[in-house]
C-alpha cells in the first residue's frame, strides 16, 4: 500500500493531473526524443519515463530511454537558467529539484523573482474574485428586492405570494446595507492588492540584492542538495503556505535519514519532512556554516500525513551549500 501511495503522489507532481503520460497513439508512434523534451520542459522527475514506459508496455510499444534521454537533457538545458525559473514560476509550477547542481543557482534567481510575483498575482486576483462576488450579492438582493415589489403590485398576486412578497421585501432590504458594505470593503482590498502587485514588481531589482532574496537562494539549494544527496529522499519541493513557499521533501517507504556521525536512524520513510527554520550554525554543529530543521510527519499503510510531528532532525552545510550530513535530536 505504501508503494501504492507513493506511486499516486509521484504521478501527481509528474503529469499535474490524474491523465496518463503517453496515450495508445503517442505511444505507437515511439516520439521518445519529444516525450523527453517536454517532460523536460515542465521540469518532471525523471521517473516520469517509468511511467511512460509502463505505459507503452501495455500497448505493446518498446521505450526508448536514449531517445528521451537526449530530449529531456535539452530541454532541461532550456529550463535550467535564469530566465527558464521565472517562466516556469510565473505559470504556477513547483520546482522538483531536477536541474543539475551547477545550474540550480541560475534556476533559482530566476525562479525565486518569478515566485514573488506569481503570488502578489495570486492574491490579486483573489481579491477580484472578493470584489466580483460582493457585486453580485449585492445585485442579487437589489433584484429579488425589485421583484418582491413588482410581485405585491401584481393585481393578480394570490393571498399567499403577496405574503412572501413582503417576507422577501424584509429580508432582502436587510441584507442591502451588508452586501453594500461587502462591496465597500472588497474594493478596498482589491485597491491594497493591485498596489502591492506593482509594488512588489516595482521593487524587483531592489528585492533581488537584500538580505531576504539571499535567504531565500541559500534556503532553497540547501534543500535541494540534501535532497540529491539522501538516497532516503525522493524529491523536494517548496509548498506556498500563505507568507512563502515553504520547502519539504517526501521520504520513501523503508529509507532512513541516519545521524551522520552515529548512524543513529534519524526518520524512516514514508513520510513528510517540512523545513520548520533554517539558520546560522552554533556550537553542537561547528562543522557546519548553516543547518536546517526539519520536521518529520510520518505518512501510514494508507498514504495519510500525520497532523502532528512525530520528530525533527538537522542537515548541516558548509558556506556554499553543500550538503555535511543529519543529526538527530538526540545527538547533537
Amino acid at each position: 500500500m505504501q508503494r501504492y501511495f507513493g506511486a499516486l503522489l509521484a504521478a501527481v507532481f509528474l503529469s499535474g493531473c490524474a491523465t496518463e503520460l503517453m496515450s495508445e497513439e503517442e505511444c505507437l508512434a515511439g516520439d521518445w526524443y519529444g516525450a523527453g523534451l517536454e517532460d523536460g520542459g515542465e521540469g518532471r522527475l525523471l521517473r516520469a519515463f517509468d511511467e511512460r514506459a509502463g505505459l507503452c508496455e501495455g500497448y505493446g510499444a518498446p521505450a526508448d530511454y536514449e531517445a528521451y534521454a537526449q530530449g529531456r537533457d535539452l530541454a532541461l538545458g532550456r529550463l535550467c537558467t535564469e530566465g527558464g525559473g521565472y517562466a516556469y514560476a510565473r505559470a504556477g509550477k513547483s520546482y522538483l529539484g531536477v536541474c543539475r547542481a551547477e545550474r540550480e543557482p541560475a534556476f533559482l534567481s530566476g525562479y525565486l523573482e518569478g515566485q514573488r510575483i506569481y503570488w502578489a498575482e495570486a492574491a490579486r486576483d483573489r481579491a477580484e474574485n472578493a470584489y466580483n462576488s460582493a457585486v453580485s450579492s449585492l445585485d442579487y438582493h437589489r433584484d429579488q428586492l425589485r421583484r418582491a415589489r413588482k410581485r405585491l403590485r401584481d393585481p393578480d398576486a394570490t393571498e399567499k405570494q403577496i405574503k412572501k412578497a413582503r417576507k422577501n421585501i424584509d429580508y432582502h432590504r436587510d441584507r442591502i446595507p451588508y452586501a453594500e458594505r461587502e462591496l465597500d470593503e472588497a474594493l478596498y482590498e482589491l485597491g491594497r492588492a493591485d498596489e502591492a502587485l506593482s509594488q512588489t514588481i516595482d521593487s524587483t531589482p531592489a528585492w533581488r540584492q537584500s538580505d531576504e532574496f539571499a535567504f531565500r537562494m541559500g534556503m532553497f539549494l540547501e534543500v535541494h542538495a540534501f535532497g540529491r544527496s539522501e538516497e532516503a529522499v525522493d524529491f523536494c519541493t517548496d509548498e506556498f503556505d500563505g507568507d512563502f513557499g515553504r520547502p519539504e521533501c517526501e521520504m520513501l517507504a523503508g529509507k532512513s535519514v541516519r545521524d551522520t556521525r552515529t548512524g543513529q536512524v534519524c526518520v524512516t520513510g514514508p513520510a513528510k519532512l517540512v523545513l520548520l527554520r533554517r539558520g546560522l550554525s552554533y556550537g553542537p554543529f561547528e562543522e557546519a556554516a548553516f543547518i536546517d530543521v526539519f520536521q518529520t510527519f510520518p505518512r501510514d499503510e494508507n498514504g495519510r500525513t500525520a497532523r502532528q510531528s512525530a520528530n525533527y532532525f538537522v542537515a548541516m552545510f558548509d558556506g556554499e551549500g553543500r550538503y555535511l550530513g543529519a543529526a538527530c535530536p538526540e545527538t547533537p
